[in-house]
Formats: C-alpha cells, structure tokens, sequence
C-alpha cells in the first residue's frame, strides 16, 4: 500500500470512527441543524432555537417573528409580495405573526447510506397557520451512499433549503 493509499483509509477509518452508529450520525445532524436555525430561523421573538422532534423521524424547529420590518426584509420572490400583501391586511393591533420552520424526515441514517428530505417553510398563515395556501415550502431531497458524502453534503443541502429564507 502507498502513502496516499494509506492516508485515504486511515481519513475513511476515522471518519467511520467518529460517525459510525446512527446516534452519532444523529448528533451531526442536530448540530448542523441548530446553526442553521441560528443563522435562519431565530428571531426578535424566537431565540436559542434547538433541534426537536416534530414528528415520527422528523426534527427541526419553528420560529415566529411579530416584527414587520424585519419580515418585510425577505427578498425572496417566492414570499415577498405575500409577505407585503399580508402586513398591509393586518394591522398592528392584532399582533400579527409569520411563522420560519426548517426540519428534516428521516427516511434512512446510516454510515453506508441514507435518504432525508428537508423542508424549510415561511406560513403567513395568521393565527391558526395550517392553510398551505398561505405558506411557501422549499424540499430538498439528500441520498448520500457514502459517509464523507454525508458530511460534506448535508450543509450545502440545507443552505439551498434556507434559500426560502433569503
């Protein structure tokens, strides 16, 4: 065996040293997610975000913001003339409210493969928020075959997912 060879599975050993079992695997996911839920989710209302279970194999979080002017400042095409459209019809006396969220379905963790589905959602949908039809949901679909592809992927996967946010 060469030198590169040997470094190339030495890395590979360690890496499935360090995230082998599915706890561990479930651990990065969480920690990943929790930054992003710093960098996307938290709010003026909605602080220190962490991972939680929403459902059978789903975690993620959800936040709220009362703020207009910081809500008015999404650029995104897909929520802003909803967004505006939704501050114009609410006035400020009914404390009016729109709900981030950014979770993830596990369909399958594992070292050798696994599948996820991530959901990042902006609901406008004021007090009750369970219309869909005033809310806009991003899914990004992630199946990875290799370990080192988990770990590499799964932040670029849920920065494209946090593209709703923008």
């Amino acid at each position: 065996m060469n030198d590169s060879t040997k470094q190339i599975q030495e890395w590979q050993d360690k890496i499935r040293h360090t995230f082998g079992d599915a706890s561990k695997l479930q651990e990065y996911l969480f920690e990943t997610l929790n930054n992003f839920f710093y960098r996307y989710l938290e709010t003026s209302e909605s602080k220190d975000l962490k991972t939680q279970e929403l459902g059978p194999h789903v975690w993620g979080a959800t936040s709220f913001e009362s703020n207009m002017i910081d809500v008015l400042k999404a650029k995104n095409p897909a929520t802003k003339p909803q967004l505006i459209e939704f501050a114009k019809t609410h006035p400020k006396a009914t404390h009016p409210r729109v709900r981030y969220g950014l979770w993830v379905e596990v369909k399958e963790l594992k070292a050798e493969h696994g599948e996820l589905k991530i959901v990042s959602e902006v609901s406008w949908d004021f007090p009750e928020f369970t219309n869909k039809a005033n809310a806009v949901r991003k899914t990004v679909s992630f199946k990875y075959e290799d370990l080192a592809v988990f770990r590499k992927e799964l932040a670029l996967k849920l920065e494209e997912a946090c593209e709703l946010f923008a």
